[in-house]
């Protein structure tokens, strides 16, 4: 492991340690095994726990660190949201880093070097077809629904991370109304995991219990 994954496994670490809430499980599903195969669901939720770090400690190269997690990850664009300007991208991201470098012209520099590379796209990766993402517009004390397709035997994930400050909620039902999964922690970040035994459908929805509008991102495996 290089010095940049290093650093990235600790700061990951320290910060799921510090009393991040856990993902909401089905009642019957077990904590999921390690896998030693590169996880993009997983990265992604690192991503945000260091971009998290980066704001609470005013640190411009952990926010670079998160920017260049998250774009490593090839995404599948599902529905998004029409001008929809979600602040966990990439490109946003970066824009904090620049906040956060406070005129430091080197480190802005390197900014615009990292965003350039990131914006080639990923030409290999471990991570196969990575994620599906959608943005969402969710209004204040609003909600978002829609459908989706478990496969049988298979652990399906689902997060959504909303704008820094807000409290979302993410739920999912199955077709007799059982609520199968709820993460209400009141946080930004919901997340729900689960392991159907056949293939299914399930109902999400997605609540934005703050008095703003948050403008949502959905990642799903």
């Amino acid at each position: 492991m290089n010095w940049f994954l290093q650093r990235v496994a600790i700061m990951a670490g320290g910060v799921a340690l510090a009393g991040m809430p856990a993902p909401a499980f089905a009642a019957d599903d077990p904590a999921p095994a390690n896998d030693p195969a590169v996880d993009p669901f997983a990265q992604a939720m690192a991503a945000r726990s260091v971009a998290d770090y980066a704001r609470r400690t005013k640190d411009p190269y952990a926010m670079i660190t998160a920017a260049r997690m998250l774009a490593e990850i090839p995404v599948s664009d599902g529905d998004t949201a029409a001008g929809a300007e979600a602040s966990f991208s990439p490109k946003a991201l970066y824009a904090e880093a620049r906040v956060l470098a406070d005129g430091d012209a080197t480190l802005l520099e390197q900014i615009t070097v990292a965003e350039s590379v990131a914006r080639r796209g990923v030409m290999t990766s471990a991570f196969g077809s990575g994620l599906v993402r959608r943005v969402l517009s969710v209004d204040p004390r609003g909600a978002y629904q829609f459908s989706l397709d478990a496969k049988g035997g298979e652990t399906l994930r689902l997060g959504a991370i909303g704008s820094p400050g807000t409290s979302l909620l993410i739920r999912m039902v199955d077709k007799s109304g059982k609520v199968v999964c709820l993460d209400d922690h009141g946080d930004y970040a919901p997340v729900c995991q689960l392991k159907p035994k056949a293939n299914a459908r399930y109902r999400v929805d997605i609540l934005n219990k703050s008095p703003a509008k948050s403008q949502t991102v959905v990642l799903s495996n």
